[in-house]
């Protein structure tokens, strides 16, 4: 390969590290510009870009010529080809034009990477305009290559990050959008019961029921892209009311659940399937259960199987009158019903009980591809005369289970975090590796919002590895976390992230927090970020395929917001 070649590779593929920074930057004459006293860092940076693209413009116009010679010399060399009289003068002929190529195809690559950092590092510096396209352009980790005709190809952040598109770390504030686009003279929505969860594909599935429209549900389905979300119509998930929708994404098709009425309501179950176009179509829904009044939370287990996770009411057959509370798992399967013309239907294959008597505000996690902790207030026993007013309170209650076959096993005993405490209300629970998860809540009486970490260990009992800690002051209506830690998986490595999303001492404003998760799995060097612009009364949060956070926010109007927040620098 000639000399120049030689020179273009080594510049192109090594000026990420100091030394051949230095040595290129000697061959370019560069040492003249440094010892300029007038000349910031900035414009030495374009000065090395500069001559660099120079360097690259002359080898381009040295090689059109080349080019003209080697075109002429090429076809003469098929020509010796097809003229050649022995197989083996024909092989060897073949082979040597067969080298040439490869090495003219090398050449072209080394330079078009070199006349891409060239491009890359004159943009970098902010002393050029855009790129003539985004192959010329090396985009930072959380950036990526935007072309307008105006402006060319720029590097930007995604959203959710800020920066120069080289370097992007996670926003400082929130940009807030609206997830309803209102048509003029429409009526204005009025949501709540908001769910958000995230869908394969960097794709997330929006619930919400909207008062405006006589309590209907809806579901509509978005795409993260770098620049923003790309959304499908709204689907429609019943002609009736539909309250606290909740969905699962299982192997292929999607299961949601929701009641029916407020108070005294059906428990729904039903499939539906997501096309490549994000069209949804349902199947026929499945009454499961009666006199539902709590947010149910759904749970995807293999083999395209689902558990419900519902506060369950049943009359007292002994002692008419009276009801009996439980806190309920279901165990369902999703497959196709021949006798429906092929339509995936729920079927039920168990159901059991986690824990006896009054339980609400379930939040659920998974921790593995099997096992999930489920969070929940419960209160006290159903036969109160009987309790004594110093029995342990279970408020911030916490269960693990465990699918064992085709059953459903509590495999350890459930723990109570603040046994002396009352008035435990929001919570939210986000799995960190090795069988660890978070479990934030809010002390309504403290007015406070905790965390700790809890791990189940070798001995298959629930641990506590992390006490309480205050992560907010003031009421908080709402508390929402994520990780970036996958299931299944051991926190060796750092950059992992945990999410939280809490009312802070604003009152109902929102306000996020980002930590980092250490080898243990506990949340450290947390840090504040943004905070929503208006009072928030409901909050919904997922993590994207790309480790940004969607986040759904409602208004005290009833209007729903969504943000994109970076979480990884």
């Amino acid at each position: 390969m000639r000399a120049n070649q030689d020179t273009v590779v080594n510049i192109g593929l090594s000026l990420t590290t100091l030394a051949l920074l230095i040595h290129a930057s000697q061959s370019l004459d560069v040492n003249h510009a440094l010892r300029r006293n007038s000349v910031s860092s900035a414009n030495v940076v374009s000065d090395v870009a500069s001559r660099f693209s120079s360097l690259l413009q002359q080898l381009h116009d040295r090689d059109a010529e080349q080019s003209l010679l080697d075109a002429a010399d090429a076809e003469r060399t098929r020509s010796t080809i097809q003229e050649a009289i022995s197989a083996k003068d024909k092989a060897l002929l073949e082979k040597a034009y067969e080298l040439r190529e490869e090495s003219r195809m090398e050449e072209e690559n080394a330079q078009g990477m070199a006349s891409s950092f060239a491009a890359t590092l004159q943009q970098f510096s902010g002393q050029a305009e855009g790129a003539s396209s985004c192959k010329g352009l090396a985009c930072g980790g959380n950036g990526f290559c935007d072309e307008s005709s105006q402006e060319g190809a720029r590097c930007r952040c995604k959203a959710g990050y800020e920066g120069t598109g080289f370097v992007c770390n996670p926003a400082v504030s929130f940009v807030e959008h609206p997830l309803i686009s209102e048509a003029p003279g429409s009526k204005a929505p009025q949501v709540a019961d908001l769910h958000v969860t995230s869908l394969r594909d960097n794709a997330v599935a929006v619930l919400f029921r909207d008062a405006s429209r006589q309590n209907r549900g809806f579901l509509v389905i978005g795409v993260a892209q770098d620049n923003g979300m790309r959304w499908s119509a709204p689907a429609l998930l019943s002609s009736s009311a539909v309250f606290g929708p909740v969905l699962a994404e299982l192997d292929s098709d999607l299961a949601i659940a929701y009641r029916t009425d407020d108070r005294g309501g059906d428990g729904v179950l039903l499939a539906a399937r997501r096309d490549a176009e994000n069209r949804i179509q349902l199947g026929p829904p499945r009454v499961f259960t009666h006199y539902q009044a709590q947010s149910m939370s759904l749970i995807a287990l293999p083999q395209s199987r689902v558990v419900v996770l519902f506060a369950e009411h049943q009359p007292n057959k002994v002692a008419p009158g009276k009801w009996e509370h439980f806190g309920t798992s279901l165990l369902a399967d999703i497959l196709p019903d021949e006798r429906l013309g092929g339509q995936m239907v729920p079927r039920v294959l168990g159901k059991y009980h986690f824990a006896q008597g009054a339980v609400s505000r379930i939040s659920a996690a998974p921790l593995s591809s099997k096992l999930f902790a489920i969070a929940y207030r419960q209160g006290r026993s159903q036969n109160m005369e009987k309790v004594d007013d110093k029995s342990p309170s279970r408020e911030a209650s916490v269960s693990l289970a465990e699918l064992w076959g085709s059953e459903l096993v509590f495999t350890t005993k459930s723990l109570s975090l603040e046994p002396q405490k009352e008035q435990i209300w929001a919570r939210s629970v986000a799995g960190l590796g090795d069988g660890a998860f978070a479990y934030t809540y809010h002390s309504g009486a403290e007015q406070l919002t905790k965390q700790v970490v809890l791990r189940l260990n070798a001995e298959h009992r629930l641990e506590m590895i992390q006490e309480p800690r205050v992560v907010a002051s003031g009421f908080s209506p709402f508390v929402s976390t994520v990780s970036t830690v996958q299931r299944n998986e051991k926190v060796q490595e750092p950059g992992h992230r945990l999410f939280t999303f809490i009312g802070g001492q604003h009152g109902a404003q929102g306000l996020g927090q980002i930590c980092g998760v250490n080898a243990r799995g506990i949340p450290d060097h947390c840090q504040d970020v943004g905070a929503t612009g208006r009072e928030v009364l409901a909050v919904a949060t997922a993590l994207l395929t790309d480790n940004r956070v969607f986040l759904l926010t409602s208004s005290a109007n009833g209007v729903p917001y969504y943000t994109l927040v970076g979480l990884t620098p």
